[in-house]
């Protein structure tokens, strides 16, 4: 028997919902990683070192900056535009299955098998389905039957996806 409830949008969950994929999906990697280049290029510029190393190493440091605000920034942007298009009541309803799921909103309809999950992460306020490396559906937790989040992880897991709680 499906299940159905309705999911409740806003900015500030959007934008939570943005940190927690940036977070676990680039920030804090490119940031150590950044970090410890910028380290290095402080060492080589104390040191008066004007080789070919301070600037490649200066480079890496930019790029890499660049690259972790470039991933927020595009999904950011995204997510927002997707809540506008939801209109002046931003909501969606949820009906799943053991064998798929629809998302219907202001914004659009889709119907997916559980096997386009490839992963969910479960954050505190919200869950997200991943499709693929960079892109991802919303749920807030809140709106979440425990009903409906029991089914959601066994279908993902039914499947091959991987449930992780974060």
């Amino acid at each position: 028997m499906p299940l159905e409830t309705t999911l409740h949008y806003h900015p500030d969950l959007v934008r939570h919902a943005v940190v927690c994929f940036w977070r676990r999906s680039t920030g804090r990697r490119t940031l150590l990683v950044s970090a410890a280049l910028a380290l290095w290029f402080a060492v080589l510029v104390a040191r008066g070192d004007r080789s070919w190393q301070i600037g490649m190493t200066g480079a890496a440091v930019a790029i890499s900056l660049l690259a972790c605000a470039t991933v927020y920034g595009v999904h950011y942007r995204n997510a927002m535009g997707k809540l506008r298009d939801m209109g002046g009541t931003p909501e969606a309803t949820l009906r799943a299955d053991e064998h798929s799921f629809t998302l219907a909103s202001a914004a659009g309809l889709a119907t997916l098998p559980w096997s386009s999950v490839k992963e969910v992460w479960q954050f505190e306020r919200v869950w997200l389905l991943l499709f693929s490396p960079a892109q991802f559906s919303t749920l807030p937790v809140a709106d979440l039957s425990p009903e409906m989040q029991a089914l959601i992880e066994a279908s993902v897991r039914g499947t091959g996806g991987k449930v992780h709680r974060l």
